[in-house]
């Protein structure tokens, strides 16, 4: 058996889930999040933090907070954390967090 096959086994099947579906939606620019609600960044955020398989204690060094703090955040425990508390944990995953000024899009009404 070649590694190749090995290694495709071993892929999981990428399930988005509403939050993260949301922030791709609203994006106009391909493998960008755009979030109108914070609580879909925070569940996005809270996420990929799950999903990165790192230890909290090292995601919490990189992000300069305690790791207590990250575990609540994965955890779900924390609903209105700090934008740095945010930026810093998307930092240490590997991702950009931008904010860009200007309007914002009406939300639609169902």
């Amino acid at each position: 058996m070649g590694r190749d096959s090995r290694a495709m086994r071993r892929r999981r099947p990428i399930v988005e889930d509403a939050a993260t579906t949301r922030g791709r939606d609203a994006s106009d620019t391909a493998g960008e999040f755009h979030f109108i609600d914070s609580g879909d960044y925070v569940a996005f955020t809270a996420g990929l933090l799950n999903k990165s398989g790192l230890k909290y204690k090292d995601v919490a060094t990189a992000a300069s907070m305690s790791p207590s703090t990250a575990s609540n955040l994965a955890g779900g425990k924390t609903k209105f954390p700090r934008f740095s508390t945010i930026a810093g944990t998307l930092g240490a995953l590997g991702y950009e967090t931008v904010i860009r000024a200007g309007a914002v899009a009406p939300r639609k009404r169902k």
